[in-house]
């Protein structure tokens, strides 16, 4: 791995982070101004996260493999057991 690729996929790593924090820091925020400055921080940063993404996929270091459509059914009739059950 070189420098460049390095760096990429660490500020995705910390992008990726990020956005998870901020997943939580909606939900747990303690007031309605406080939530939305949050979402807009939540929302760059999910922006820069799509983009470093592009840019990463784009040089090949970055792939995703297709799922095969019998593990796609499965996984969708899990989903739906689940949501039943709630």
């Amino acid at each position: 791995m070189n420098q460049e690729q390095n760096n990429i996929m660490i500020l995705l790593e910390l992008e990726k982070n990020m956005v998870k924090n901020y997943s939580t820091a909606i939900t747990e925020a303690s007031s309605n101004s406080l939530t939305e400055e949050i979402i807009k921080l939540f929302n760059d940063s999910n922006n820069a996260q799509r983009k470093i993404f592009n840019l990463a996929s784009s040089k090949g270091w970055y792939s995703l493999e297709a799922a095969p459509q019998d593990k796609i059914v499965q996984e969708q009739q899990k989903l739906s057991q689940k949501l039943t059950n709630i």
